[in-house]
């Protein structure tokens, strides 16, 4: 089985990757329920999608499915030739022209360059997490300048923890995207971090991971105990939220305000 590149930037590596499993049969699918999550939110926004770095997702497919506006993108060729199929499929599908919806494919590079035409939703499927600096900077830019005002990205991302967290919000908000709760969000990271406890955020709260930080036979005690020390910032990470909640609805709801939201999957 063919890894995904490391380097996230290696064009080649995609190629292989993708080839790879497709030649496996195995597209990296979803749970159609998964898949599907965000379709109320796109279709009260409008349903003009952009899906930068869609790779074999079948989320453009879907979404032109749901009556949507589609146009995925990515920079493997052996990418784009598998959403060309699905679109092909689906205009097949829809030749009585039973749904006002379109699926575009392009190559395109989403850390170079902004597609023409403007969105009012841009959802990149795992897709920017892993990407250099440099590379996560310029997305930003480009999906920014890409949404209308009032638009949105979202962002699914998986198991990302620490100053990688960080370093994807600061990428977003340097660009002009608003992050709610991130004045909240922020201060519980730092406290979190201030301890030099090990954990991971599952689920949106943290928890202590065996990743061999104590010997074996005294990780309950010392976990149960670095557990107590954390969730002791509990109380005042919620009242914070709460506190910026009437903040956070009034920018959202400013139509103008073009907002990013980050999902933290896990598994």
């Amino acid at each position: 089985m063919t890894d995904r590149p490391e380097n996230w930037d290696d064009r080649d590596g995609w190629n292989r990757f993708f080839a790879a499993e497709l030649s496996a049969g195995h597209p990296a699918f979803h749970p159609h329920f998964i898949v599907l999550r965000f379709r109320s939110f796109v279709h009260k926004k409008g349903g003009r999608i952009w899906f930068p770095g869609c790779g074999l997702d079948p989320y453009p497919r879907t979404y032109a499915e749901q009556g949507c506006h589609v146009l995925a993108t990515d920079f493997s060729s052996v990418a784009v030739r598998y959403q060309q199929q699905q679109a092909a499929a689906f205009l097949t599908e829809n030749e009585a022209g039973t749904l006002n919806a379109t699926f575009d494919v392009a190559e395109q590079d989403f850390t170079h360059e902004a597609p023409e035409g403007t969105f009012d939703v841009v959802i990149n499927c795992r897709a920017f997490q892993g990407l250099s600096s440099s590379a996560m900077r310029a997305a930003a830019v480009h999906f920014y300048a890409a949404l209308r005002p009032g638009g949105a990205a979202i962002l699914d991302t998986i198991n990302v923890q620490g100053s990688g967290r960080r370093e994807m919000e600061d990428s977003l908000m340097t660009a002009g995207f608003y992050i709610p709760f991130q004045k909240s969000e922020s201060w519980y990271r730092q406290r979190l971090e201030s301890t030099g406890i090990v954990y991971g955020m599952v689920m949106g709260r943290p928890r202590i991971p065996n990743w061999g930080q104590y010997p074996a036979e005294e990780f309950s005690e010392l976990a149960g105990r670095d557990q107590q020390i954390i969730d002791s910032f509990t109380a005042e990470y919620e009242r914070r939220r709460q506190e910026e909640s009437d903040e956070v609805k009034a920018t959202i709801d400013n139509p103008k305000t073009i907002v990013a939201h980050v999902v933290y999957a896990t598994g």
